[in-house]
């Protein structure tokens, strides 16, 4: 599987959609299995997709409601935890564009989805997927790219559609948490450097201020 992502943010992807020959994340799927409560195929739209008040969109109709709320709660959960958002959009297929990063990309522009907002859009009949992520965020791309491979991407394969977007909750939140225990060490070990600096200082105040008392007693 080949992922690309623009350096510059994938706003900046967005405005270049005409000009840059961007390959989507191909994922091979076996054939969907009948869904009874899909609707008529032709009148669903796969274009990008508005999230409203939500973090779940499925207009391939493979979520039942408590599947929506198992993904609603990892994503409450990874806000809380961790400070970010996963949004996921399950479609057919993937239309204007039809490129998998480039669809995603543009329904995260669309959703005005900022660094710490991330989206997985798949497309379960059209055999690809991609997870959507800001450059400026504080996953990498490389972290992004592990997950999709190591954690979703198996569960796809399967038709696991819930527990895939659970698994990239979870991958995201795993990203965050060991950076974030990298940024809290040097936290740490700052104020413990400042605390010390401030300490010496007082003493060898301190001792300055008993020396020159000394001094001027031993003088009179």
């Amino acid at each position: 599987m080949s992922v690309h992502r623009s350096l510059t943010g994938r706003r900046a992807l967005i405005a270049l959609l005409l000009a840059a020959g961007v390959v989507a994340a191909p994922l091979v799927l076996s054939p969907p299995a009948a869904h009874a409560a899909r609707v008529d195929q032709t009148a669903r739209t796969q274009d990008p997709v508005d999230f409203g008040s939500g973090h779940v969109v499925d207009q391939a109709s493979v979520l039942s409601d408590a599947d929506v709320d198992t993904i609603e709660a990892a994503s409450a959960s990874l806000h809380k935890n961790h400070g970010i958002r996963l949004y996921v959009a399950y479609v057919d297929h993937f239309t204007n564009p039809t490129d998998a990063e480039d669809w995603a990309n543009e329904t995260a522009a669309r959703n005005d989805l900022g660094p710490t907002d991330y989206l997985l859009a798949v497309a379960t009949d059209g055999q690809a997927y991609y997870l959507s992520g800001d450059s400026s965020g504080p996953v990498s791309d490389q972290e992004l790219t592990s997950i999709e491979q190591t954690q979703v991407e198996p569960k796809l394969r399967t038709q696991d559609w819930t527990p895939a977007a659970v698994a990239a909750a979870q991958g995201l939140g795993a990203a965050v948490g060991d950076s974030g225990g990298a940024v809290i060490f040097w936290v740490v070990l700052v104020v413990v450097l400042v605390v010390g600096a401030v300490v010496l200082y007082l003493v060898f105040r301190r001792r300055r201020a008993k020396r020159d008392v000394e001094q001027r007693e031993g003088a009179s």
